[in-house]
């Protein structure tokens, strides 16, 4: 007997609402599922397929199911019924609780949430057809151990609600970084909306223009594309083609390093290394220095002086966020790397790593396309407790290696329908309590477009589940964008397109986070106040639902 990965243990279903339980046994046989004692029948068909609705239930738990085609038993342990959401969106959905603790450290230590459960759908993407049923993934409590890998706004919007009502949530996340919201509607509707998008163009006396990059995608090539990446071939080459020339290109950076070969890391630089080098300020970004279109390597060191207190108890070395990559180390001792620029860096250094008085760090940092930077209004600072060692001020740096561009990487789940097919379609048989949904940022190169992307997409859903399911919109924060690409007027042009959007959408509603934005950070760790705008508009949604408007 074969069923989806998202029917088992643990499992939260929707309470108030018809749930479909669909698998494949022996074709022909009669099944049975009890749902407790509860029994109810169903047939499998000449493919094996079956189908069994259950009824309406209250919230509670645990209970448990059972399946049973007359050959062979499939059991569901510790179900509960409660409110299912769907999380959906790009990185600031995807981001995890743990990327949140230097908002909340205390509260992560800490959290125990056995009736909020987690479901993560792979990953991966998928061209042609879609998926029938989710092939891995698991139910997880919200407790110390798992929490943490959590999407942050899911966690801390179920965490309000259950707060407040005690009814078991249930979160199926369903986001990836950086992807367009093409990726995540089907080809049919996807071809219909280029269409669609092209007419409105030419009314309103728009140029035509393909406005496409490697992982970008536009109204003139949905076709071009989606046929292009049914080809397995072409996806895999690519792949590997890419995979080989991002290895060759960090094997010769690294036998390039000077750095590397001489152990830049394991010793303070003498007064004739660092005249190989110059100073920079920490934070800045390396535009405004002499490092400014520098590629490949470049090492940075700073002395500092440390008291007894922090040496024999575990502290936290924070610096900032890093473009684009670092190996750091203390004293000589490697104590972490990070190997892109968006997670901010924050490194356990265990009591002994310190010595009372001098102590070296040496930071290899590694830019392969972008313009380096140790980004402004982040901490630099060794922090034990409430006390910290401020680590900003003028550093030694020193060019290790000098490379070309890494050159762009083809990431197929960006691509259009590579989500629909592997994250959503799957979920056609699941009741959700509601959407939330949290996208944008990687569409702001046209935003003319988005207020029709966005409406097709929910009919897209809507029209899957077939139901009306709520939509929760973010309406995306203020952000400056990076030191060496500022967005002008699109990034605001979004966020007008998200709102006429919203207002046409029937059942959904738009939470405004303007004033929730960093200027320098895209990804803000205050999800906490995000969930607390989604949940305030979930609220009134559902009442204005109930009320019948």
């Amino acid at each position: 007997m074969r069923l989806s990965n998202i029917y088992g243990n643990g499992m939260i279903i929707q309470r108030n609402a018809e749930n479909i339980i669909e698998g494949y046994a022996t074709a022909g046989n009669e099944v049975r599922l009890y749902f407790d004692t509860k029994i109810y029948e169903g047939l499998c068909d000449e493919d094996g397929k079956f189908t069994i609705f259950l009824e309406p239930m209250e919230a509670g738990g645990p209970h448990t199911i059972n399946i049973t085609d007359n050959s062979d038993r499939y059991t569901i342990n510790d179900v509960y019924v409660g409110d299912v959401f769907l999380l959906a969106g790009q990185s600031n959905m995807e981001l995890p609780v743990s990327r949140t603790r230097d908002l909340y450290q205390k509260e992560i230590e800490n959290i125990n949430y056995p009736l909020i459960r987690m479901f993560q759908m792979p990953k991966d993407f998928k061209f042609g057809e879609p998926d029938l049923r989710v092939k891995s993934g698991e139910w997880l409590p919200a407790d110390k151990k798992n929490a943490p890998e959590f999407s942050a706004l899911g966690f801390y919007f179920a965490q309000i609600k259950f707060d407040k009502d005690n009814i078991p949530v249930g979160l199926i996340h369903a986001a990836v970084g950086g992807t367009h919201i093409e990726a995540f509607m089907s080809e049919e509707r996807l071809i219909k909306t280029g269409k669609k998008l092209r007419k409105i163009a030419t009314e309103e006396g728009r140029e035509l223009v393909c406005k496409c990059g490697i992982n970008d995608t536009c109204k003139m090539c949905y076709g071009e594309n989606i046929k292009r990446n049914k080809d397995d071939f072409f996806v895999r080459n690519t792949i590997n083609t890419e995979t080989e020339r991002v290895a060759a290109w960090y094997k010769k950076t690294d036998e390039d390093d000077i750095g590397l070969k001489e152990k830049w890391y394991d010793h303070e630089w003498s007064d004739d290394e660092k005249m190989g080098g110059i100073e920079i300020k920490i934070p800045e970004s390396w535009l405004y220095n002499v490092l400014k279109r520098r590629i490949g390597t470049v090492w940075v060191q700073r002395v500092v002086y440390v008291p007894s207190d922090f040496c024999e108890r575990d502290v936290e070395l924070r610096l900032g966020t890093i473009v684009d990559a670092d190996v750091t180390y203390v004293n000589g001792v490697l104590v972490g790397k990070t190997e892109y620029f968006y997670p901010p860096r924050r490194y356990n250094l265990p009591g002994g790593i310190l010595k009372h008085g001098k102590n070296i760090i040496t930071v290899r940092v590694t830019i392969n396309n972008n313009v380096g930077e140790f980004k402004e209004d982040m901490p630099y600072c060794i922090k034990a407790d409430e006390e910290e060692i401020p680590l900003d001020g003028i550093w030694n740096a020193r060019v290790a290696a000098v490379e070309e561009p890494l050159g762009e990487i083809t990431f197929f789940t960006w691509h259009p329908t590579a989500l629909y097919n592997r994250m959503i379609y799957p979920l056609r048989n699941i009741s959700f309590k509601s959407v939330l949904f949290y996208q944008g940022e990687s569409n702001t190169k046209y935003p003319e477009d988005y207020e029709y992307l966005m409406i097709d997409m929910v009919k897209d859903w809507r029209d899957l589940f077939g139901y009306d399911v709520p939509f929760i919109f973010a309406r995306l924060p203020y952000f400056r964008g990076e030191s060496w690409e500022i967005p002008g007027d699109e990034w605001e042009d979004l966020r007008d397109a998200q709102a006429r959007a919203a207002e046409k959408i029937e059942y959904a509603a738009i939470a405004e986070l303007y004033d929730l934005g960093v200027y320098n950070e895209i990804h803000t760790q205050n999800k906490k106040e995000v969930a607390k705008r989604f949940y305030e508009e979930y609220i009134k949604l559902m009442k204005s639902i109930e009320r019948g408007r």
